[in-house]
């Protein structure tokens, strides 16, 4: 049988991200085993539905003790699905390579700090750009400026508000987070068997 490929999500929102991969759990064959969330959000509430575990951060403690101490070290794969917190140094470099974001652009255009959101395709809009996207991105301690793992680029269609090219944005993050889990647990895998052999 096997090794289980274990997940942790962080999230600080609704939870779309967050269903996008419970959604394909069973086909991607992985194992969502703790939800962090940094407030109390729509994602716990998906969450506590499918029956994964739920750690909620104390906002007066030290985030980065507390991840620290939440994320089980049998995890494979960290995922910030709308995590707005920056991810602290020490967790990331513990994590290294293991922790990956989405994020609503095309980086590193319209990334950092207070990018996220409609915002971004405000500024999108604004520049005339002909394309927007998402991007999914390894974490490192900056701020969406982890190597890129996977990009989708679609038409800035200019009859939208900033509000609907972002769902339509949100639609392709959701797919894209999918297909980089599926392709990180595909290269673990190979990286293990290279170990083993």
């Amino acid at each position: 049988m096997p090794t289980p490929f274990n997940l942790v999500v962080c999230a600080s929102g609704g939870g779309g991200n967050l269903q996008a991969i419970i959604d394909k759990q069973d086909e991607l064959a992985v194992s969502i085993t703790l939800l962090i969330a940094d407030r109390h959000c729509g994602a716990i509430d998906r969450a506590q539905q499918q029956g994964i575990a739920v750690c909620q951060l104390d906002k007066s403690a030290d985030l980065a003790q507390q991840l620290l101490h939440a994320i089980p070290e049998d995890t494979d794969l960290i995922v910030l699905a709308g995590f707005m917190p920056i991810v602290p140094r020490a967790v990331c470099e513990l994590w290294h390579r293991k922790i990956i974001n989405t994020h609503p652009s095309l980086l590193p255009h319209y990334g950092g700090k207070g990018m996220y959101g409609e915002k971004v395709q405000q500024a999108v809009m604004r520049a005339q750009e002909k394309y927007a996207g998402c991007t999914v991105h390894y974490v490192d301690s900056g701020i969406d400026t982890g190597e890129i793992i996977l990009q989708k680029a679609i038409d800035v269609d200019y009859s939208l508000t900033p509000w609907e090219l972002g769902g339509l944005v949100f639609k392709e993050e959701n797919k894209l987070l999918v297909d980089a889990i599926q392709l990180l647990k595909l290269k673990a895998s190979k990286a293990a068997e290279i170990q083993c052999n």
